[in-house]
């Protein structure tokens, strides 16, 4: 039985660089917070380091796929590749 953390979060993103080897995990409470998350973390990551993502990898989940995130991604020039879901951990999102 999946149970909510202490904090009420019941997802768990993690976010690899690929680059660095860097990973950096969010608890979330709904999946829906991912989209927002991701973005966010994109921004910060190419603010602060003055270097653009160039791509985004992730299962094909809903939540990493969504039109919005498309048109995001289009809009920053980052390109989304898709894996096999059985390749790679379920949550997982790397960025190049």
């Amino acid at each position: 039985m999946e149970e909510n953390s202490l904090g009420g979060s019941k997802y768990l993103l993690l976010i690899v660089d690929e680059a660095s080897g860097c990973m950096k995990g969010f608890c979330l409470r709904a999946k829906s917070e991912s989209e927002d998350c991701i973005k966010t973390y994109i921004m910060k990551v190419q603010t602060q380091f003055g270097k653009k993502v160039k791509f985004v990898r992730h299962d094909g989940a809903r939540e990493f796929a969504t039109n919005s995130l498309k048109a995001f991604y289009e809009d920053e020039g980052i390109e989304q590749q898709t894996t096999h879901a059985a390749s790679r951990q379920a949550g997982q999102v790397f960025l190049g």
